[in-house]
């Protein structure tokens, strides 16, 4: 595409570089344990003595240490959500220094999520179409115990029910810039966000104080608008998109409303999903509809790019209806391993700069080839 945009026991790690090894999953779940561990009130001793006997059960693999002391701390959540309450205490309380709360969907366990750090960052490639290669990569959140991210629909949408939501998605946010530093320079981060986040005062000082240039970043929105929505949404993100910031349509509709707020977002990129994307080899009411789109994107300066390309087939025929980027399981799975994450690097990701500092990226004028 031209121009394209878009413990205390022997099993610990020796601190010798091997470390260095460890999967960025493994390295976080040994985070989590270490602070565990590292807690003195005598509230939390029986959950630490517990969280070493499951150590030491399991050595050279928190992840199956840290699965099964929540399977535990859960039971004991459930025994107290169903027993009695001596001294009236208040079993949802905001855990104690040193507890880990447990993958349940209440307002206690979200808050349990937000203070241990239990969200690592999956990112998956986006591939262009035209020319080939990785130019950008989306960041998925995933959840320790659920590293297949099956699960994280469902934790944002009960923490945004119980008024976490926010939270919720600034905690992602926060581990998806900082895992964004062991991406290959060059690629343009593309960051989920619903518009309730994007209105939420916190975002702009988030972003600027962000390891990354702004030509380096992709918003894109999860959400469909709500009328109301859009006139302050307007506000907020001229700004950003002035700073070199772009804009992708997330799931876009084919409904008027989304054709409305399309035309007044001016995205520099109109993502389509599964449901267009799946099986349109053989639907032709599909292809005519993509091509649309893509003919809709010339009109408003916005590229298309295609979400969950699965087999051979889709990807050809979305490639010859000219959408412009795509991703998938066909094309790459999000992984959390960085030694993956390098194997993107490539033409596109040439002019970014290495080293330390601010991660660099070319910026949103790749896509639409402005």
């Amino acid at each position: 595409m031209d121009n394209t945009r878009f413990p205390d026991d022997d099993s610990w790690p020796e601190d010798d570089g091997a470390a260095a090894e460890i999967p960025l999953v493994r390295e976080q779940a040994y985070e989590i344990i270490d602070a565990v561990l590292s807690g003195t009130d005598p509230e939390g001793a029986e959950i630490r003595d517990r969280l070493r006997e499951h150590v030491a059960a399991h050595p050279g693999n928190p992840e199956a240490a840290l699965h099964e002391h929540l399977v535990f701390t859960r039971s004991l959540a459930r025994q107290a959500d169903n027993g009695p309450n001596p001294g009236n205490q208040d079993v949802h309380r905001h855990p104690a220094e040193g507890q880990i709360s447990v993958p349940g969907h209440g307002q206690a366990a979200i808050e349990a999520v937000l203070h241990g750090g239990m969200l690592v960052t999956a990112y998956q490639p986006i591939h262009d179409l035209r020319r080939g290669g990785v130019i950008g990569a989306e960041a998925l959140t995933r959840f320790l115990w659920e590293p297949d991210g099956d699960g994280a629909g469902s934790w944002f949408k009960n923490a945004a029910a119980v008024g976490l939501g926010a939270d919720l998605e600034f905690s992602a946010l926060q581990a998806a810039v900082a895992a964004a530093q062991d991406l290959p320079p060059g690629l343009v981060v593309a960051l989920n966000l619903s518009p309730a986040v994007c209105l939420d005062p916190r975002l702009p000082g988030f972003l600027a104080r962000a390891s990354l240039e702004p030509s380096g970043i992709m918003l894109e929105l999860t959400e469909p608008l709500q009328p109301e929505q859009l006139g302050p949404l307007l506000d907020v993100l001229t700004p950003l998109r002035s700073s070199g910031m772009g804009l992708a349509v997330d799931e876009a509709g084919t409904d008027a409303a989304s054709m409305r707020h399309i035309r007044s977002l001016r995205p520099d990129v109109i993502k389509i999903g599964r449901c267009l994307v799946t099986g349109i080899e053989a639907d032709p009411s599909r292809q005519y509809l993509v091509a649309d789109l893509v003919e809709f994107g010339r009109q408003t300066g916005a590229a298309l790019a295609a979400v969950g390309i699965e087999t051979p087939d889709e990807l050809a025929v979305l490639t010859r209806l000219a959408v412009a980027a795509g991703q998938g399981h066909f094309l790459g799975q999000p992984t959390v391993d960085v030694k993956e994450w390098a194997t993107w690097a490539g033409p596109a990701s040439a002019n970014g700069q290495s080293g330390h500092g601010r991660h660099t990226a070319a910026g949103p004028e790749q896509l639409n080839g402005r």
